[in-house]
């Protein structure tokens, strides 16, 4: 490795670690202000992903904890969860004690996830399909292209 490529690698390294600095931050004050409100995330909170910590069965949860789990980040509903390996988030039958929130791509559209919410403008991809939120939605059991009344097509 020649001496630019060592530099290269040190602000790679850099970035990464303010990137996770900023998004922990970040992360700690979208849960401060759900705990303030007792209202969950909002719909970018996926945003904060890299500071946020990943899921972990058998761990005892508080509402509103962060976590991540695949390409989300997740909430929890209840008061006190332990979470259980049975029961991952984002699946069906889990959604009284899981929220998710996506992280969005370069281009600012976030995949659809199984009960998570999204905002006004919010675009969503399905598939190869983009879609943008035209009414709030706080849990999606369904993809964009079933929610007409929450989605047009971008």
């Amino acid at each position: 490795m020649d001496k630019w490529q060592k530099a290269a690698q040190i602000v790679k390294e850099r970035t990464a670690r303010r990137i996770k600095t900023i998004s922990a931050a970040g992360a700690q004050e979208a849960k401060s202000l759900s705990v303030a409100t007792n209202n969950a995330p909002a719909a970018q909170i996926g945003v904060f992903s890299a500071g946020v910590d990943p899921w972990e069965a058998g761990k005892v949860y508080e509402q509103y904890d962060l976590f991540t789990y695949g390409n989300a980040v997740g909430y929890v509903k209840q008061l006190s969860l332990t979470a259980s390996e049975i029961y991952p988030p984002f699946s069906v039958g889990t959604e009284a004690l899981y929220g998710a929130r996506p992280a969005p791509d370069e281009d600012g559209v976030y995949p659809y996830v199984y009960n998570m919410a999204a905002s006004i403008g919010m675009r969503v991809r399905e598939g190869d399909t983009v879609y943008e939120c035209i009414q709030a939605i706080p849990d999606m059991l369904y993809p964009p292209s079933m929610l007409a009344a929450h989605f047009v097509l971008a």
